[in-house]
């Protein structure tokens, strides 16, 4: 593929007494001052690009201009969309829009005519988007908040000005990206953006539902693993199922994969890509035959690319212009020594590593130093190499996240390193992450074109976006982005606890000032108020998370309630912080569907006066089965009926595994602080006709001083009789540090994929006491 590159030809060509002269499209109050013509033929980019071109004059300047095709004579002036009938007689010259490629665009002011040239793809459109945005102050900020001034008249001055863009694949992945209109406005073309036809579609559209991760997808391990685990990755001498990869050196693996990917292509011949990628952990085979290949290679990219490219290879003979992407992560971000991508294979290298506070290039952090290292390695043997680039905390979105001052100068590297395609992952599930407008908008600016300067953008936004409030937000901005970098060279990370002391709580406290002042200074505009008070989530998120945790409480077994009542200045957060997420609607908080619900259920619960349990003092609790904690759910177990149990529910757990996957915080338990407590389970044991072992382990966990206490309960298969029982577990003086905690027995798995002994464990319900 040809590398990317962002262009600017500027040439005014215009004859000498031409040269100060602009052509006026609209002046309010008077008529239309010119047509609007697109080609008979037009795409329907081309056709929507007048529509635009139209829509946005009218809200401009209150003039309608009318749209015509090619196909009657020119009229007296102009504005010509696309290669019109006329184009190349108004230009002097053929249009060439071919040479713009798909998205590229040039502007030529010819009075009394304006050319907006671009092919059918994109280029015309984004040309109506520039003028629309330089000439008559358009800002798309998000879907729900542009500015478009109210202007007495909209011209364009004398210009001949060709753009194109710096990538080819421009994805600021993030969530309000994804509305058609917003990204095409902003120039935007990734995979995820939903392009209509009257966009120009997706030139870089994913197929065959094979985006990331794909190995069990066209390898299952839940089809094959049984009879053949010599598909799967070899690791310490043994075949693995779960969280494994796939032996890429296997031919019967390269074949399925072959054969699975090439139906899923003849099914969805339109995508430009399909991913053969690794799974998202490691585990990479370490068979002989493997090892062989990436010991040679210097990297586990040697068998990966090795296999990618036989994969490749068979698909180039019935489908030559699709690609295969592949990703360069974790374990096989090092290029290999001699094993080159072919022409259609699209290696993807990921940042997931870096510290995002300083540019990747700058900083001294040492994956920044060794991914530096590996891109250009991979920039001098790949045809087309994309990037996996990470802008945000995913441990929770609404952390504030200070990375705004290294985004450019990323992007500019990237651009040297001749990398096409640029995906910007960030808070892609929900609105309103740290800043998150703001990032997803100047990404969108700098993957068009990395040159253009961040101040004039940054002063353009903060006023557009925040309105008469922009200066105590600017303020917060600048302040919360002179922490890293300037006072520690501590690396910011993508999953960075909020309660890391780089940014001191006195800061926050300051922090939740400015942008209540900022809030009072936009009471009379409901617009930019609805953005402040979005934006100052991350600062009382962070002020909540910092005090003293205050866990809803899921089980009450204390003879004094109102020792748990919620403080002042939780609730006050809570309240404030419940308000917003009410108000918006679609906000996220964390990419982890439990590490949200979990944070959302303790605003609620903080933000409601608590109230004790009817009855008040309690010495005995029960605990049922749905309030108890289930990791890898779907995998490691599910809650179940159970006509068995007392309530007809049970946690029901697999015998694939002997994970501590049931558990109960003692942070959700109201307890009696230096009291003795004794915990009991009703269990249940679904037996194999088999050999013995056993059927549960279980106990009471120290997290902080990490040992286990108050005893445990264990059994084997043979010593439980049929149907519930109850077991004593511990007794002990708990402290908020502890969880109960209970797994299926033990096994050898080197030896079995599944308990020989066990079929399934039930778990019905718990029994918690005070043991005096």
């Amino acid at each position: 593929m040809k590398r990317a590159g962002w262009s600017l030809f500027v040439a005014l060509l215009v004859p000498f007494g031409l040269a100060a002269q602009s052509v006026t499209l609209a002046r309010r109050g008077q008529p239309a001052a010119v047509t609007l013509v697109r080609p008979a033929q037009a795409s329907p980019s081309q056709v929507y690009a007048a529509e635009e071109l139209q829509r946005f004059t009218a809200q401009l300047t209150g003039v309608t201009l009318p749209i015509m095709t090619d196909e009657g004579p020119l009229p007296e002036r102009a504005v010509l969309i696309g290669d019109t009938r006329h184009t190349a007689a108004a230009l002097g010259a053929p249009a060439a829009v071919a040479a713009l490629g798909e998205d590229g665009f040039r502007l030529v002011c010819r009075p009394p005519h304006l050319l907006i040239l671009g092919g059918p793809a994109r280029g015309a459109l984004h040309g109506v988007y520039e003028v629309l945005e330089r000439f008559g102050g358009c800002r798309w900020f998000s879907s729900w908040h542009s500015v478009i001034p109210a202007l007495e008249t909209l011209e364009v001055p004398a210009l001949d000005e060709t753009q194109q863009p710096a990538f080819a694949m421009r994805e600021p992945f993030w969530f309000d990206l994804f509305n058609g209109d917003f990204a095409a406005r902003n120039k935007a073309n990734g995979n995820s953006m939903r392009l209509q036809a009257r966009h120009g579609g997706n030139s870089f559209r994913f197929g065959g539902g094979l985006f990331c991760h794909t190995f069990n997808v066209l390898c299952p391990p839940e089809e094959f693993f049984a009879e053949h685990p010599e598909y799967f990755s070899e690791v310490n001498g043994r075949r693995i199922k779960d969280h494994t990869q796939l032996c890429l050196t296997h031919p019967d693996v390269l074949r399925i994969v072959t054969e699975r990917l090439l139906a899923r292509i003849r099914k969805d011949p339109g995508a430009k890509l399909f991913s053969v990628s690794q799974n998202d952990w490691r585990n990479p085979c370490t068979c002989p035959a493997c090892r062989a290949v990436d010991e040679r290679e210097g990297s586990h990219a040697g068998t990966l690319i090795t296999f990618v490219n036989k994969v490749a290879e068979a698909v180039e003979k019935e489908f030559p212009e699709v690609w295969i992407e592949t990703l360069a992560y974790q374990y096989t971000r090092k290029p290999p020594k001699t094993v080159r991508p072919r022409r259609n294979v699209v290696p993807r290298l990921c940042t997931i590593e870096c510290d995002f506070a300083r540019p990747l290039a700058v900083s001294d952090f040492e994956e920044n130093r060794s991914f530096v290292e590996d891109i250009r390695g991979w920039s001098a043997i790949a045809n087309t190499l994309f990037i996996w680039d990470y802008t945000t905390n995913f441990r929770s979105y609404v952390a504030p996240f200070p990375n705004v001052r290294a985004l450019q100068e990323n992007v500019r590297f990237f651009r040297e390193n001749h990398v096409a395609g640029l995906f910007e992952q960030g808070a892609y599930q929900g609105r309103h992450a740290d800043f998150a407008e703001l990032k997803g908008w100047l990404l969108a600016k700098w993957l068009w074109n990395p040159e253009l300067p961040a101040e004039p953008l940054l002063k353009t936004f903060f006023e557009g976006y925040y309105g008469a409030a922009a200066p105590q937000v600017r303020r917060y901005f600048d302040e919360v982005h002179g922490f890293y970098g300037v006072t520690t060279n501590a690396p910011l990370r993508i999953f960075d606890d909020v309660k890391n002391p780089v940014i001191p709580d006195a800061f926050y406290a300051r922090a939740e000032t400015l942008w209540r002042q900022a809030e009072e200074a936009v009471q009379a505009s409901p617009a930019h108020l609805y953005n402040v008070r979005m934006g100052a989530v991350p600062v009382l998120a962070a002020r909540l998370a910092r005090l003293p945790a205050h866990e809803p409480k899921k089980v009450w077994v204390t003879s004094d309630p109102l020792r748990y009542d919620v403080p002042a200045e939780h609730r006050r957060l809570a309240k404030e912080l419940l308000a917003r997420f009410d108000e918006a609607k679609n906000m996220r908080l964390s990419e982890g569907v439990e590490a949200h619900a979990r944070m959302v259920e303790t605003w609620r619960f903080l933000a409601v006066p608590s109230v004790p349990p009817a009855g008040g003092a309690k010495t005995t609790a029960t605990v049922e089965d749905t309030a108890l904690s289930l990791g890898n759910r779907g995998t490691w177990g599910e809650t179940v009926a159970d006509p068995l149990a007392e309530d007809g529910s049970a946690m029901k757990l697999a015998n694939t595994h002997y994970e501590w996957c049931t558990t109960l915080r003692f942070s959700q338990v109201a307890f009696d602080p230096g009291a003795r407590y004794r915990i009991r389970m009703r269990v249940r044991v679904e037996k194999k006709s088999g050999p013995a072992g056993e059927a549960f382990w279980s106990g009471v966990y120290d997290a902080k001083n990490r040992r286990g206490c108050g005893g445990g309960c264990t059994r084997a298969v043979e010593a439980v009789g049929e149907g519930y029982h109850w077991y004593d577990v511990a007794e002990w003086v708990p402290e908020t540090d502890h969880y109960f905690w209970i797994g299926p027995g033990r096994f050898d798995k080197k030896a079995h994929a599944e308990s020989p002994a066990l079929a399934a464990l039930y778990i019905d319900k718990l029994e918690i006491s005070r043991a005096e």
